[in-house]
């Protein structure tokens, strides 16, 4: 599996990971957990995404298609 995207952001991580998923690329959140019980994954680097090496693509393709909301960058 090859990250391609991480945030410290767990509900643009969930977002992100159902952008997937509806285009039928499985995918992994790598230290959700730790955002979960700390409140923060900020000192782990972000949650990571996580997807097979042959979707990485088509998922970097999906994930620079959403839009930032106002007042993020």
């Amino acid at each position: 599996m090859v990250e391609i995207y991480s945030t410290v952001d767990l509900l643009m991580a969930r977002l992100i990971k159902s952008l997937l998923g509806d285009n039928g690329i499985k995918c992994i959140l790598a230290d959700e957990n730790m955002a979960l019980i700390y409140g923060t994954s900020i000192p782990f680097g972000g949650i990571k995404i996580l997807v097979e090496e042959s979707e990485e693509e088509k998922a970097r393709m999906l994930i620079s298609s959403i839009k930032p909301l106002p007042g993020e960058k």
